[in-house]
């Protein structure tokens, strides 16, 4: 088995170095008056190509809570020219798949479609980045449904528990506002505020990454003639300070709730974790990154207090994230509070078997080489590598990095991430839980109507 493991390691760093980064290019493009920064994929497989235009800014520096969200949702929704239904009915014709993301440090729009009809698909984007006009008929029922998901959260209580959990541990600092917005937020969305929004966005520095066969090329023309981007406003960096020790546990009082939802973690601050991208990628995978993972054993498979356990580390630009994210009866989720908090603990001493670390290692470099499946995920990884400002060698050194790593190196990292009297704790369930939760920390009571 070990043998086994060295040489996959070997054949997946190697397939790594000849066939994935030697397809990378970069080079610039005059679009207008500007140098636009690309990053192609060469990938002959089949004539389609992808183009994800990465916008460096995102939701940190909106004026309304939401709104760089919701023009990317409601790009599509008109032009001077056109209604929705007559460019959706135009995608459609061209079998083109558009979709978006956004996130606090950048924004991402994303085009697929085949190669042969790369002029009328991307001139197509091009219209509407310049002339959206947002109809006030479909901002009025995009604002509508997106007030009733938010409302509706009260019986999603998982993703409830996401949400509120989000802006208490992010309390004063400028993440807290949430990518989606708020209710007062989508109050204020006007179609004037969307256009001066997507006015700024079209003047953000951007990069184009593609990937495709060699007449993705003619996408160069395209923008030049149709795209009127610039670069003239820079993203702002951010720094924050390290989260203050914690001593209450949040409870988010829902009347009648058979199950409690869990969440305990914090933010990081950049310097916490630049140079340890893999070692807190692999840490939160020994936490709770499957069915092996150390919560889900000790939480599900040792004492069936749960279904389910996961752990991650979320790492951007100028902030990170660690979190733990369970559910349990309410009977029982004072006992698995405090079966994290031994769990986090005997991690950071060592207290485990080397045969669990050998094992999630054997897990972790196995499952390396399906991240190059698919060209779409290399992309995805190129573009977050490049806004970490990391070398792609490390991409390509992370079976090895992971390979070397020892039980003392997780414990440190471990006890860096989740340093126990910095985390916060979110419940969301019955108010009858607060005399056993009580026992661990304080209990503040909070509405669930406030995160909104």
């Amino acid at each position: 088995m070990k043998y086994l493991w060295i040489c996959l390691l070997v054949m997946t760093s190697a397939y790594a170095k000849d066939g994935f980064l030697s397809s990378v290019k970069r080079m610039n493009w005059n679009i207008g008056k500007e140098e636009l920064e690309v990053v192609w994929i060469e990938d002959n497989k089949f004539p389609k190509f992808t183009a994800s235009i990465f916008f460096q800014d995102g939701a940190i520096s909106d004026p309304i809570s939401g709104i760089t969200q919701t023009v990317f949702d409601q790009l599509s929704a008109g032009t001077s020219r056109e209604n929705q239904r007559e460019i959706s009915e135009f995608f459609d014709f061209y079998g083109a798949n558009l979709r978006h993301s956004v996130t606090h440090e950048y924004s991402i729009f994303t085009v697929q479609a085949l190669t042969k009809d790369i002029k009328p698909v991307m001139g197509k984007v091009c219209e509407l980045f310049k002339d959206a006009q947002f109809p006030q008929n479909e901002l009025n029922s995009h604002i509508s449904r997106s007030k009733s998901q938010l409302k509706n959260l009260v019986t999603s209580h998982s993703s409830l528990a996401d949400r509120v959990f989000r802006r208490i541990t992010f309390k004063d600092t400028p993440y807290a506002s949430p990518v989606e917005g708020t209710l007062e937020g989508l109050n204020q969305i006007t179609q004037i505020k969307l256009k001066t929004r997507l006015e700024y966005l079209n003047k953000t520095k951007k990069v184009l990454y593609l990937a495709g066969p060699s007449d993705i090329y003619e996408i160069e023309d395209v923008l030049s003639k149709n795209c009127s981007w610039s670069n003239a406003n820079k993203a702002e960096r951010y720094e924050i300070k390290k989260p203050l020790p914690e001593s209450a546990i949040y409870l988010v009082e829902v009347p009648s709730a058979n199950q409690a939802q869990i969440r305990v973690g914090r933010y990081l601050t950049s310097n916490e974790f630049v140079g340890k991208f893999d070692h807190f990628s692999f840490m939160s995978s020994f936490l709770g990154g499957g069915f092996t993972s150390k919560l889900v054993q000790e939480l599900r498979v040792k004492r069936g207090l749960t279904y389910s356990a996961g752990a991650y580390v979320s790492m951007q630009r100028d902030y990170g994230r660690v979190g733990i994210v369970t559910f349990s009866k309410n009977e029982t989720a004072a006992e698995t509070i405090s079966l994290i908090r031994d769990v986090l603990s005997d991690v950071a001493s060592g207290k485990f078997e080397e045969k669990e670390f050998i094992h999630q290692k054997n897990h972790v470099v196995g499952g390396f080489a399906f991240g190059f499946e698919e060209t779409s995920a290399f992309l995805g990884q190129i573009m977050l590598y490049d806004h970490q400002k990391r070398d792609l060698s490390q991409l390509v050194n992370f079976p090895q990095v992971i390979s070397n790593m020892t039980m003392s190196e997780l414990g440190r990292v471990d006890m860096e991430a989740f340093p126990w009297e910095k985390l916060s704790i979110v419940v969301v369930g019955d108010k009858s839980l607060v005399k056993s939760l009580s026992r661990i920390r304080p209990v503040r009571l909070v509405k669930y109507e406030d995160y909104l």
